[in-house]
């Protein structure tokens, strides 16, 4: 009788399979760690801190005139009031809402000024979550912050005080 060769044998299939398992999982888990780098890793440190303190000026600068207002955000509509400060040569409005956690959920508007001195603009879609969202004029000279969430049917206080 002869012998079966050892690819016919189920013991060195059984014995190869565990470093096989293992060198696939570490395969897969190099792929993935590949391909999804987190987004908040910043090359350059320090032109990144230089930018968070032109941001602070624009905070400051909107304390400084005293900018106060009242926001209204419905299902298709965005409207901001001016309720304290010299807004007077203020003639547009960008507002950016950035979604807490969904970065594809980031949108910005351009909010128009009307005949009655609100700050207008439509929106395209229905927005619901968790927002931060910024409020500057188009010249970036100040900025105002606040968090929301959405949908609400309540006016949102926006002051100049930075969180």
């Amino acid at each position: 009788m002869k012998p079966t060769p050892w690819y016919k044998n189920f013991w060195p299939w059984f014995l190869i399979s565990f470093p096989l398992a293992a060198i696939i999982g570490c395969a897969g888990l190099i792929y993935m760690a590949i391909g999804n780098g987190p987004d908040m890793v910043v090359d350059d440190y320090y032109k990144k801190g230089k930018a968070i303190n032109l941001e602070l000026s624009k905070f400051n600068k909107a304390k400084a005139l005293y900018l106060h207002g009242d926001l209204n955000v419905t299902n298709d509509k965005v409207a901001f009031t001016f309720t304290k400060g010299d807004a007077s040569n203020v003639h547009s409005l960008k507002m950016s809402f950035y979604h807490r956690t969904i970065k594809t959920n980031d949108f910005d508007v351009s909010l128009m000024k009307n005949a009655h001195g609100d700050f207008t603009a439509l929106l395209d879609a229905h927005v619901d979550g968790a927002y931060t969202v910024f409020i500057e004029p188009i010249d970036n000279s100040w900025k105002l912050k606040e968090d929301i969430i959405l949908p609400t049917d309540k006016t949102i206080s926006i002051s100049p005080e930075y969180k």
